[in-house]
């Protein structure tokens, strides 16, 4: 029940970030031309999209580990998807505030 809560905890940040960038780490600490950038590359649609997928693969996750009956499973699928999340999250969200756009 815990992974279920924990996809939707992903969602509903993935909801709060599409809305309110300022929620993202660092952003607050960017220029305004680095934000002006961000916002016309689409990082906040970006992490919304990236915090959509984490929260689905979560939640499939226990449901995969319940349809294999092997509920550690879940838990191993958790952190897999978290960690690939962050770095996607670093890599290219750096990409995006730092692409010029004309």
């Amino acid at each position: 029940m815990e992974t279920i809560i924990l996809g939707l905890i992903l969602i509903t940040s993935a909801l709060l970030l599409k809305f309110f960038p300022n929620l993202l780490a660092g952003y607050s600490q960017l220029s305004q031309g680095e934000k002006e950038n961000a916002l016309k590359n689409g990082l906040p649609t970006f992490a919304f999209t990236v915090f959509s997928v984490m929260g689905l693969l979560v939640i499939g996750g226990y449901f995969l580990s319940i349809w294999q009956d092997n509920p550690p499973l879940s838990s191993s699928i958790n952190i897999a998807v978290i960690l690939t999340g962050a770095v996607v999250m670093i890599v290219f969200g750096k990409i995006l505030i730092n692409r010029r756009t004309n």
